[in-house]
């Protein structure tokens, strides 16, 4: 989910450079046990995906899985897609702008056999996951939410979410429409959505998250435009259900890393508490 936000980022000491990891300790505040923040990417390919025996331990060492969604709830695929459809079935392709439809249309055509005519019932941000799904460099994909879903039910734990199906939706519904279909435009008409996730794996692989935090923060997309939306709101929104989380059981969070870093990211957020929250090498 959120699969265009490419969320990635840190944790530092007063805003500098953090350690590099991808995964955190929380501990301290009172809490029994030690809990564990690790941040993902929503799409990455195979060769790339990052996965150790620290991260095992860890999630090993929770009683129970946090993502941003509840991925094992069964109504959750039947609300994304009920959700990703505009207001009344609305077709947005009239407000695409035309130095833009030829080459949606034609993108749309070779992967996915239909047009913008037909596609255009979507939501923008639906449609932007469906063309950056076809423009990664490999055919098959690795999912950490789908990863941590199975190994979850291997060890027979919780699996809960921080947020709904609708209000994830509804954060991107707070975008201006006909700013997200530029974007839409930009991606197949340019080459920087291509080159910038480049450069975001690379530095996850480095687990540089300060570095893939600046990034976002700098971008001109509407990664960078809207980060206040798309990032602090929400990161503000998570800290009072994840302190009572954490108080009753050992608790795994995994989310997309973007969340994680600046003055408003989770870390430092955690760390205003009161909670320690020190890298996991």
């Amino acid at each position: 989910m959120l699969a265009c936000l490419l969320m990635i980022s840190m944790g530092f000491t007063a805003y500098g450079q953090a350690e590099k990891s991808l995964l955190w300790k929380i501990s301290g505040n009172g809490l029994a046990e030690d809990s564990y923040l690790f941040g993902t990417i929503h799409l990455i390919c195979p060769d790339q995906f990052m996965m150790d025996d620290r991260i095992k331990a860890a999630f090993e060492n929770t009683d129970q899985l946090v993502m941003e969604l509840d991925m094992d709830d069964p109504t959750m695929q039947q609300k994304m897609q009920q959700l990703s459809l505009n207001a009344g079935m609305k077709n947005l392709e009239p407000q695409i702008k035309e130095e833009y439809k030829e080459a949606l249309n034609q993108f749309l055509m070779e992967n996915y056999g239909a047009s913008i005519s037909q596609f255009g019932v979507l939501k923008p941000f639906v449609l932007s996951s469906m063309i950056m799904l076809k423009q990664l460099p490999c055919e098959q994909i690795e999912s950490y939410e789908l990863f941590f879903t199975n190994l979850a039910a291997e060890q027979q734990k919780e699996i809960l979410g921080l947020e709904t199906v609708e209000f994830q939706m509804q954060v991107f519904d707070q975008i201006p429409v006909d700013y997200q279909l530029d974007e839409l435009g930009k991606m197949v008409t340019e080459d920087y959505t291509q080159k910038e996730f480049a450069k975001m794996i690379e530095a996850y692989q480095a687990e540089d998250l300060d570095q893939l935090y600046k990034m976002i923060a700098e971008s001109g997309t509407m990664t960078g435009d809207f980060a206040e939306i798309m990032l602090d709101d929400r990161n503000e929104e998570w800290i009072d259900d994840m302190e009572n989380l954490m108080k009753e059981e050992a608790t795994f969070f995994a989310v997309g890393a973007g969340h994680l870093g600046g003055e408003n990211g989770v870390i430092s957020l955690l760390e205003k508490a009161g909670y320690k929250v020190e890298p996991v090498k």
